[in-house]
């Protein structure tokens, strides 16, 4: 049987280990995070724009939709 203050002990070894894996995986996190806003820059859009995806997004869900070739024709 372990003693009770050798596993109190441990308990806290273990606590303080996983604080400070914790503390390494926010660390890598956070240095992810800003490697993410080098490679893959946010994009900044226009209200209109917005307003477009928006108008966008609920045509698709509602089912609504545009035949591709006959876009491609007006737009070309």
């Amino acid at each position: 049987m372990v003693e009770p203050h050798i596993k109190l002990i441990d308990d806290c070894m273990s606590e303080a280990l996983l604080k400070e894996i914790y503390a390494e995986i926010l660390y890598i996190r956070k240095k992810l995070d800003a490697l993410e806003e080098i490679i893959i820059p946010e994009e900044q859009i226009s209200e209109e724009e917005l307003e477009e995806i928006k108008k966008l997004k609920e045509e698709s869900l509602k089912g609504e939709n545009v035949r591709w070739e006959e876009m491609k024709k007006e737009l070309l």
